[in-house]
């Protein structure tokens, strides 16, 4: 199918998703969310854009929600240390989840170049047109894979310089498909360059692309800021959890899929082990996700405690601890000696580059295709695949009652995520080489 029919499609198809999110927004908060966020976007948009210092460049920085925008905040860091004051950054999402990330849980605060934060409106061209006409960018940056084909086709025409920051093409993305390959193609031709987190990514926007793209490969940002993050963490953990002397297991970012695995495996455990502890860090910790927790260790006859009720408590008297919070995961993973980290039997396997860097041995479930460093650790035989309690008991066992092999391993993954910072390096550089040539 040629690009330009497949164009259209995208363009008459346009309306109706959004007029198909309208109708799904009283069933779905996270539709219903990203909806309200774009009320009078227009005219938010015009307001902070005139608020703007026109005589330092503007650089646009686009992010789709949590985990992309952690990929960007060190290279708008890095790029901001550089440039200093001849900087002003623009900052877009488009998923609710990052913004209200960015508002609510973002310790690292705003960077001061971030002179303008909403959301992305629709993509339709007259919103596109909009959007440029009132930024005036300098440059756009996109991270990962959120990549707008009206907004890439315009900048392009208008002579804007675009880079791809943290690209990923995995050999099963949907883009590498009969379908929408060309179509994908010409997007990523229509960008100056492309930094890949992987020689293997490169290799295949290489094949897809044509033109005078640029392609590096830069490595993945989030090894920068989970570094950044622990190297310079001010979260102070309940001084009762750090005394204890079990060694405990981190279960972080956790489904009710996880927890089928992880609680009856952690009883199992306690038959072998009296000194070992277990901290339950759900995805989403929702008073609905706290009761199937508390139901399911109930199930089990494992007494609990909130990690929120530690502040007050002189000694933990229970072999559960279940945090009732957001924003202190990657800190609860220095407390641990073996960490399981969720989400790999549903869309795909979380952050495991927190607990691999505190030298924590990793397991997970079996979908890890979407996380370059999870199929890495699995590889060099730092990350385990676990499917059943009885995996779960079984691994952490063998870790527990060999010390040597423990710390042997927990060694080799916190090196491996050490070894890949230094993309944020390679990425500003990129970024640099383009915003000067046009000015």
């Amino acid at each position: 199918m040629a690009v330009h029919v497949q164009r259209s499609i995208y363009n008459i198809m346009l309306p109706l998703v959004v007029a198909a999110a309208r109708v799904a927004a009283p069933f779905n908060k996270k539709i219903a969310g990203g909806l309200e966020g774009r009320k009078g976007i227009k005219e938010r948009w015009q307001t902070k854009a005139s608020e703007l210092d026109r005589k330092a460049p503007l650089v646009w920085f686009h992010v789709s929600s949590v985990g992309e925008f952690e990929q960007a905040k060190p290279v708008m860091n890095l790029l901001a240390e550089r440039m200093v004051s001849d900087l002003a950054i623009a900052l877009t999402f488009f998923s609710p989840s990052g913004m209200n990330y960015l508002k609510r849980h973002d310790r690292s605060k705003r960077i001061p170049s971030v002179k303008f934060i909403d959301y992305l409106p629709p993509d339709t061209i007259r919103n596109v047109r909009y959007c440029l006409d009132t930024l005036k960018p300098e440059m756009i940056v996109y991270v990962k894979f959120d990549l707008w084909p009206n907004l890439i086709i315009e900048a392009s025409e208008r002579g804007i310089p675009q880079v791809l920051v943290s690209g990923t093409l995995s050999p099963t993305s949907h883009r590498l498909s009969r379908i929408a390959r060309a179509f994908y193609g010409d997007l990523y031709s229509r960008l100056n360059a492309i930094a890949a987190i992987s020689d293997e990514d490169a290799e295949r926007f290489r094949k897809d692309a044509h033109g005078n793209l640029e392609v590096v490969t830069a490595g993945d940002t989030r090894f920068d800021q989970v570094c950044r993050r622990i190297d310079t963490s001010t979260v102070k953990l309940p001084s009762v959890l750090l005394e204890d002397e079990r060694s405990f297991l981190i279960a972080g970012s956790t489904w009710p899929r996880d927890e089928e695995i992880v609680i009856p495996g952690f009883s199992m455990l306690l038959q072998q082990f009296s000194k070992v502890g277990l901290i339950i860090v759900p995805h989403e910790p929702t008073s609905n996700r706290l009761g199937e927790i508390t139901r399911a260790l109930e199930r089990e006859h494992l007494p609990f405690t909130l990690l929120s009720s530690l502040n007050e408590a002189e000694s933990i008297d229970v072999p559960v601890v279940v945090a009732d919070g957001v924003g202190y995961l990657a800190e609860l993973y220095k407390t641990g000696c073996v960490a399981y980290v969720g989400g790999s039997f549903t869309t795909g396997v979380h952050n495991v580059m927190e607990p691999a860097v505190f030298g924590l041995p990793v397991l997970f479930g079996p979908r890890i295709d979407n996380s370059y460093e999870a199929r890495k650790l699995h590889e060099i035989g730092i990350g385990t695949i676990v499917q059943t309690p009885g995996d779960f008991e079984k691994e952490i066992g063998t870790l527990l009652s060999d010390r040597e092999l423990l710390q042997k391993r927990g060694e080799k993954g916190s090196q491996f995520i050490r070894n890949h910072c230094g993309a944020a390096e390679h990425c500003v550089h990129l970024i640099e080489k383009y915003l000067k040539m046009n000015r």
